[in-house]
């Protein structure tokens, strides 16, 4: 039963409806009556259901007051422990109501180097932990062949809850988003940013694929924070194009330059 509602949920079902089924087709008529038969109990409920459906205090929030919302939230949290809490009771983004987990970070604040992931993968999702499954174990070993460990970085998501699915999160999503992102960057204040995949892009205001992007270092200012940031391959862009790897053998050549 677990397997099938995982499976369920990996599909991008959002709610369930009863455990039995329900004969669409006999409503009709049971709703049916002659011209001069007293109304049905069916048909006096449909009156209030279409009040309700209008009624103007069931109003949702619109996008500009979400973003609003999270940036007073995320400027308000003073510790990277303030701003996991805020982030947890957060409402205006959807996609935390369908993830398993709000996958926020994994290791030390205090470490010179940041990686940023994109999106959560279902592995991501099922662990609450940044760069799990296939793709953290290939992480391991990049950072091993220059000679770092996963203890000596900080891992953190750029989008803290896996789309349904597993599709890209839309421009709305995003942006209910990045004022958690930029904050997190802003609190931890790394000297390095090791920016993987998508999550490139969307920390640097790029609409540039990660193919032009990688490779070339640049200069993130957050209010009174400087780091530099180097877009990179993300690790199960790399499983899936093995050919890539020597192009990510070269950026991370280049980052541990950087860092020396």
């Amino acid at each position: 039963m677990a397997a099938l509602l995982r499976f369920y949920l990996d599909a991008g079902v959002t709610e369930t409806i009863g455990e039995e089924p329900v004969n669409r087709y006999q409503l009709p008529k049971q709703q049916s009556a002659s011209p001069t038969a007293a109304p049905s109990q069916a048909a006096l409920i449909t009156k209030p259901i279409r009040q309700n459906s209008a009624a103007p205090n069931t109003s949702v929030p619109s996008l500009a007051e979400g973003i609003r919302a999270a940036q007073e939230i995320a400027a308000a949290c003073e510790t990277i422990d303030a701003l996991r809490a805020a982030l947890e009771k957060f409402e205006h983004c959807a996609l935390k109501k369908l993830a398993s987990h709000t996958v926020f970070a994994e290791g030390s604040p205090a470490a010179k180097l940041m990686i940023i992931d994109r999106q959560p993968s279902s592995d991501e999702d099922r662990s609450g932990l940044p760069f799990s499954g296939t793709a953290g174990q290939l992480l391991d070993r990049m950072l091993a062949a220059i000679g770092l460990e996963r203890s000596d970085v900080y891992l953190a998501s750029a989008i803290p809850w896996r789309p349904p699915g597993g599709r890209a999160p839309t421009e709305e999503e995003r942006a209910l988003c990045l004022p958690f992102a930029l904050r997190h960057i802003e609190l931890a204040n790394p000297d390095f940013i090791l920016a993987c995949g998508e999550a490139a892009g969307y920390l640097l205001d790029k609409k540039t694929g990660i193919n032009r992007l990688r490779g070339v270092w640049n200069d993130l200012q957050i209010s009174e924070v400087h780091a530099r940031i180097l877009p990179i391959f993300h690790p199960a862009f790399l499983i899936d194009q093995p050919g890539s790897k020597k192009l990510a053998w070269a950026d991370l050549l280049s980052l541990k330059a950087e860092m020396e």
